[in-house]
């Protein structure tokens, strides 16, 4: 009859990872990195230059809508000072990456939001306020485009279809990623490529 002792089967192994072993997941992990992060940065370009334009567009469709629900006038213009306490229309740039401001314009007036004092948006007549984005992003305005106003039919008064070329700081991310936003004279906003023109 033979006892065993309790632990004498057992043999020792060693555990964990050698030096080697970390040394070789380590440089794989590096190799696969390296092939992610440009693809990373280009996702996350195309997603942020995809929201902006989604925003875009929908502010709009946002000033439309109110004119036509509440039929009278609405403007969407380029926001002075977004911060302030009194928000006005830009006068200057074409760059919609700066903030937007949308707002009730009962009497259609043209000159309303013009400046901080006279012509200030009032605080009961303000629908939305966009602020700054990141400066590495443009929304472009093919012309000199600052202010859309809408009627109580929802027309915008363009006599022809506006572009808004959305990029980025990196010209290559942008031929990967970039697009256009065209917006026609009834207040419709539709996406094209980059390449593409607004006809029609």
């Amino acid at each position: 009859m033979y006892f065993h002792a309790p632990h004498a089967d057992l043999v020792t192994r060693p555990r964990g990872f050698t030096l080697v072993e970390l040394m070789a997941a380590t440089a794989i992990l590096a190799i696969l990195g390296t092939l992610a992060v440009p693809s990373l940065r280009s996702f996350m370009v195309r997603n942020t230059l995809s929201g902006l334009g989604n925003e875009f567009s929908g502010s709009i469709l946002r000033a439309r809508t109110e004119a036509v629900s509440r039929n009278i006038c609405t403007t969407m213009c380029l926001s002075n000072t977004v911060d302030a306490a009194t928000p006005f229309c830009k006068q200057s740039g074409k760059d919609w990456q700066v903030g937007w401001i949308v707002f009730l314009n009962p009497s259609c007036d043209s000159d309303y939001g013009k400046n901080a004092k006279s012509q200030a948006v009032a605080a009961a007549d303000l629908l939305l306020v966009r602020r700054p984005g990141d400066a590495d992003y443009h929304l472009l305005a093919n012309t000199s485009t600052r202010r859309i106003q809408f009627n109580a039919r929802g027309n915008n008064g363009m006599g022809s279809i506006d572009r808004f070329d959305l990029t980025y700081a990196d010209d290559v991310m942008t031929a990967q990623s970039g697009f256009r936003i065209c917006l026609d004279k009834m207040g419709r906003t539709r996406s094209i490529p980059a390449t593409a023109t607004c006809s029609g």
